[in-house]
């Protein structure tokens, strides 16, 4: 049997079996398509996360107060950290270049009557590189702030957006769990990161 007389039987067979043939290309089709859909969606989410993790920083060590080692009981709690081990750390480890702590919680902020409960962090100047965020108006939280204690704010872009969205909040004061905070800045939006919202 020669070439020419197994594409003519095989040409005969596809033409009586119409619909079988159909359903089989059909079937070929879709489960092709799958194939690169799954992958694109792979190679998708893959750089994503890398863009996500690259975002904080190619050298960048979370610190965070416990142990994974065994405890005696599972009842233990992990001490505090507290901002002279920061300190400590900017100190005594020469490869450390920044190092900005932080403490979070949700709390209920307050302008004008509105309510957004959302999450809080207290931190340090070099936050803001450290996190590799941007400021979009005013600035950051500055030493001088710190040193004096001053009672000021820097919002995230989507809470900006929701308590102040025709005006400048710059030099507007806000309440976070009833302490009054003055608005020195707002942050570039940065979207989500690993499903939490970074605005």
């Amino acid at each position: 049997m020669d070439i020419l007389e197994s594409v003519k039987m095989a040409s005969t067979t596809l033409v009586a079996n119409k619909l079988r043939s159909s359903l089989t290309m059909l079937g070929i089709i879709i489960g092709n398509a799958s194939v690169i859909a799954m992958v694109g969606i792979g190679q998708g989410a893959q750089k994503l996360a890398a863009e996500q993790f690259q975002s904080l920083g190619p050298n960048t060590l979370f610190v965070v107060p416990g142990s994974q080692e065994s405890r005696s009981t599972s009842f233990d709690q992990p001490k505090t950290l507290v901002l002279e081990d920061a300190k400590a750390i900017a100190s005594r480890v020469p490869t450390v270049a920044e190092v900005a702590p932080q403490i979070s919680a949700t709390q209920v902020i307050t302008y004008q009557g509105q309510n957004s409960k959302d999450s809080v962090i207290g931190t340090t100047p070099e936050y803001l590189q450290v996190r590799s965020f941007e400021v979009a108006k005013g600035r950051f939280i500055r030493d001088v702030d710190m040193r004096r204690n001053n009672q000021v704010v820097v919002l995230g872009s989507e809470l900006a957006n929701e308590l102040f969205p025709y005006q400048n909040p710059i030099g507007k004061r806000l309440r976070i769990k009833n302490t009054s905070f003055e608005i020195v800045g707002v942050l570039e939006s940065k979207g989500s990161f690993l499903g939490n919202n970074q605005d």
